[in-house]
Parts: C-alpha cells; sequence; structure tokens
C-alpha cells in the first residue's frame, strides 16, 4: 500500500512573497524617479515664469517711468545708469536706476531718499540706449537735446540659467 501525500497549496510560500517584494519595489523606485524628474520640471518651470512676470512688472515700472521724465542729468550709450528729472505730485524730483553690471545683481531704483530700493533681483543684463528717432539703427553716445527715445534691454536668469529678455523703446512725453 502506498501513501500518499496531498498538499494543500493555498497561500503563498515565503519565496513567492519576497520575489513579489522584491520586484514592487524595483517598480517603486524607477517610478519614483519619474515623479521626481516631473515635481523638478513643475519647480522649475514655476520659477521661470515667476522670472516673467517680475520682469514684466520692472518693465512697466520703468516704462512708466521713463514717458514721465522731464529731464536726463545723466545717460550714456549702452550704460547701467540712468539719473533723470521727473514730477510727482507737482514737485520735480531726482531718480536713478542702476545695475552693478554682474549677473545676478538687482536693478536698483533710487528717487535719492534711500539707499536704493531693488526693483528687480536675478538681473543678467540691463541696457540702455539713445536715439534721435524710432526708427534709428545705432545708438547716440550720449543723452543729448535731440534725443527721442530711451532703448531698454533687461535680461533675467531664471531657473538652470534660462534667460528671459525684455525689450522697449520709450518715447518721453514731457521732454522740453
Amino acid at each position: 500500500m502506498m501513501i500518499r501525500f496531498v498538499s494543500n497549496k493555498f497561500g503563498f510560500s515565503l519565496i513567492e512573497l519576497i520575489v513579489v517584494l522584491i520586484i514592487s519595489g524595483f517598480f517603486l523606485v524607477v517610478g519614483s524617479f519619474g515623479i521626481l524628474k516631473a515635481v523638478n520640471a513643475y519647480l522649475g518651470q514655476k520659477t521661470n515664469s515667476e522670472t516673467v512676470y517680475k520682469g514684466q512688472l520692472a518693465m512697466i515700472r520703468i516704462s512708466k517711468e521713463f514717458r514721465n521724465l522731464t529731464a536726463v542729468r545723466y545717460g550714456q550709450a549702452r550704460s547701467t545708469l540712468i539719473v533723470y528729472d521727473i514730477y510727482r505730485k507737482g514737485i520735480l524730483e531726482t531718480h536713478k536706476l542702476s545695475w552693478g553690471g554682474t549677473a545676478g545683481d538687482p536693478l536698483l531704483y533710487d528717487d535719492f531718499s534711500s539707499n536704493g530700493n531693488p526693483l528687480v533681483d536675478s538681473v543678467k543684463n540691463f541696457q540702455l540706449e539713445y536715439y534721435d528717432t524710432y526708427n534709428d539703427p545705432t545708438p547716440a553716445l550720449t543723452w543729448t537735446g535731440s534725443t527721442k527715445m530711451i532703448g531698454i534691454k533687461l535680461e533675467l536668469i531664471g531657473t538652470d540659467h534660462i534667460s528671459s529678455v525684455f525689450t522697449d523703446k520709450i518715447a518721453p512725453r514731457n521732454l522740453p
């Protein structure tokens, strides 16, 4: 008479559980790298969009200032500094817009009542040019009585050294 051993397999063996856990762990690690990459891309895009927003606000402020200026006291072509006069509430004030010239320095707005307030930070390049006419291809060397336009170039540094460049030409309305 032969004895038969009948094995009832209801469940998993320890080896099967370990193999499933190892495979699941591998998929989790690989998936987490994809999720991490997506999160970093989102954060970088968010930072770059904030940089663009700050640049747009700075250009709006600069455009408003330059449209209303009455005289330029100091201005040279391809300069990073301008000193100008502007009326505020009927009072003539002198203001200065300057950049240190090193990438990452802020663009400073100074009304000579403080040490200069940052208008925008993370500036890679800031340059002013002066034109006698709107279509003039070459800027004048300095601000003169015949100057009619101020060219502005503002470049900001974003995430992964992605630059956002803003340019504009402003015709001051209150020049003599």
